[in-house]
């Protein structure tokens, strides 16, 4: 039986197909609906813009990668390996020959305006990793517990750049031991006990 949930995650999914293999903009409304296989009324009864709809992928692709990295952080024993787990979510990631970057990466090129919903959706996702971060560099004993998943979440990030544009599968690995380094040493107050 189809409910409307079952109606609106079809579409949510055909959109996100779509705007992974062609980019936001390259996609028309009319793709959506016909992968989607429901009516053009169907879908606007769902979402009243594409904007709107390009913010529930997001909202579900960050819900979704959030879910894989707390489950994996909490399949780490030591501390300081939970708080390094989101380069090991990302390594697992970089061994699909088919990885195309990071879905909000790429979406944020499309949208340039700092206001417009979906970059707001976009450092939502950022803010909500960083705060979780933060909590895991805390239990892990730095002493900055802030400046310790900044510095992570941007090698993370710069991670993510050189799988995509120098093709290096390694780049999470290279990342987590620059992590590692980094936090023993302890820059700018981040030590980890």
């Amino acid at each position: 039986m189809t409910t409307p949930e079952t109606t609106r995650a079809r579409i949510v999914e055909a959109a996100a197909d779509l705007f992974t293999r062609c980019g936001v903009r390259a996609v028309g409304i009319n793709e959506i609906w016909r992968a989607a296989e429901v009516a053009k009324s169907t879908l606007y009864q769902h979402f009243r813009s594409k904007d709107e709809l390009v913010e529930a992928v997001l909202r579900r692709r960050n819900d979704a990668w959030c879910a894989r990295l707390r489950a994996l952080a909490e399949s780490r024993e030591a501390p300081a390996d939970r708080l390094l787990a989101i380069l090991d979510l990302l390594g697992e990631e970089f061994a699909d020959p088919a990885y195309r970057g990071n879905d909000l990466v790429n979406v944020a090129a499309e949208y340039p305006a700092p206001d417009h919903p979906v970059r707001v959706a976009i450092r939502d996702h950022k803010r909500e990793i960083l705060r979780y971060l933060t909590g895991l560099a805390a239990a892990a004993g730095t002493d900055a517990p802030e400046g310790a998943a900044a510095l992570v979440l941007m090698l993370a990030d710069g991670a993510v750049c050189a799988r995509v544009g120098l093709g290096d599968t390694d780049a999470a690995r290279t990342a987590r031991g620059a992590a590692a380094r980094l936090l023993s040493a302890g820059p700018a107050g981040t030590t980890a006990t």
